[in-house]
């Protein structure tokens, strides 16, 4: 195996080939040259690429005497990738740690890295993913890989972005972009990256930056014929034209949204009611409240159908808004307390942040400004340690409100809880 590298090298150089034509879209240059110095060894996979792009027999690379991993160790993958098949996570990740005991082979131990971080994900055990994930860094970047690679940093992307470490996602997403960029073969994965990046950089106050991303995925999505794909990116429009300021981008916002709802529908698809979410918030907005209710009830005994206790919050969010608009505090005290009850049960760090900013809310309508300015503090304390930006701008605003001698009203925090 160590004489694999010159060889390889060899044959290369007398067919006028660089190491980046020989690397073609599956693996990078840089896998190449350490293949080739010596510093890394090619998968069985890869060197059946290599040999097949250079014309010559595998076996020549092989001194003649065929070359595997240890069977016991491809079994034992197969075995985790069934269990995984199964949903069966637990007995998948069990599986997969005793790969990496079993073989040396870059590629089968990437493989069996992106099925514990895959379980971990499903089964929302996100910072346990981000730890295992990160001991798989150098394996999977060695294996030059560019599908493995991708595949690696659009999952750490989701497990840093579902626990709310909006920074390292926008780093791994940017990743997933940038080793994705340009192969065909990977489109629909560049795209679920400038579709990430959008989400990440909205979660991150960065509305305008995530506009430009969704923007460039939609453009390239259009012509996919996928309608699930395309309902996930027009709902990312819908909800970066809703956070913009700017002139004309509310009815922009219901637009993409309503987009978003129609395909969705086309694709069959769960998160149909994401979108029928969203819709309803833009309508209320709007002013069209008698529209947005029955939306908004729809959504919520979907969540209660599904056990989604967080989307069941998110809607209760909304139904607040509406009873301090109508001057109901202790109503809307009512719905925000539930709201958090549930957040108990699958908590989000934004959502609490933003409830916790109502609840302030509440109590200022009530006369308890002692209290209000407690839960506000909370929120805007909550907000900074997620680094969502722009979320913790609003509730640093609505302190410096609080604190004036003049008592707050509905009209002057109304812009703010949008």
């Amino acid at each position: 195996m160590i004489m694999i590298g010159p060889k390889i090298r060899e044959i290369r150089e007398q067919l006028g080939l660089s190491q980046k034509q020989l690397a073609g879209e599956d693996m990078t240059r840089s896998y190449i040259s350490l293949i080739e110095k010596g510093r890394a060894v090619p998968s069985q996979r890869m060197l059946k690429i290599i040999a097949r792009r250079l014309n010559t027999p595998m076996e020549y690379f092989l001194g003649g005497s065929p070359t595997t991993d240890t069977d016991i160790g491809e079994a034992v993958l197969d075995k985790a990738k069934a269990y995984y098949a199964e949903q069966n996570d637990p007995a998948c990740i069990r599986m997969a740690h005793k790969v990496l005991t079993l073989t040396e082979d870059t590629l089968d131990q990437t493989e069996a890295y992106l099925l514990i971080i895959r379980s971990h994900n499903r089964l929302g055990d996100y910072r346990q993913a981000l730890d295992d994930g990160e001991t798989a860094a150098f394996t999977v970047t060695r294996t030059g890989d560019r599908e493995r690679i991708v595949d690696y940093y659009l999952e750490m992307g989701r497990a840093a972005f579902h626990a709310e470490l909006f920074h390292a996602a926008r780093k791994y997403y940017e990743q997933s972009y940038t080793y994705s960029s340009k192969l065909k073969h990977l489109q629909d994965k560049h795209i679920r990256s400038l579709t990430f990046l959008g989400t990440t950089h909205l979660r991150l106050g960065n509305v305008d930056k995530g506009l430009d991303y969704y923007l460039k995925a939609e453009k390239e999505a259009h012509m996919t014929g996928q309608p699930e794909l395309y309902g996930e990116i027009t709902l990312g429009l819908g909800k970066a034209y809703y956070m913009s300021e700017q002139d004309g981008h509310l009815l922009l916002s219901y637009d993409w949204t309503k987009k978003s709802v129609d395909s969705y529908k086309q694709a069959n698809s769960k998160s149909y009611v994401l979108a029928l979410h969203n819709l309803a918030v833009i309508q209320l907005h709007m002013g069209q409240k008698k529209e947005a209710l029955p939306l908004l009830s729809e959504c919520a005994d979907i969540y209660d159908k599904r056990n989604l206790p967080h989307k069941k919050a998110s809607i209760l969010e909304e139904i607040s808004k509406i009873y301090l608009e109508e001057r109901q505090p202790l109503l809307a005290e009512t719905a925000i307390k539930e709201a958090l009850k549930l957040l108990d049960q699958r908590d989000e760090g934004m959502l609490r942040a933003k409830l916790y900013r109502l609840l302030g809310i509440v109590f200022h309508e009530k006369d308890n400004t002692n209290e209000g300015y407690y839960f506000l503090r909370m929120s805007y304390d909550l907000l900074k340690r997620i680094h969502a930006d722009r979320e913790a701008d609003i509730s640093h605003k609505l302190l410096i409100l609080s604190g004036q001698e003049q008592k707050m009203n509905y009209d002057d925090y109304k812009s703010y809880i949008k």
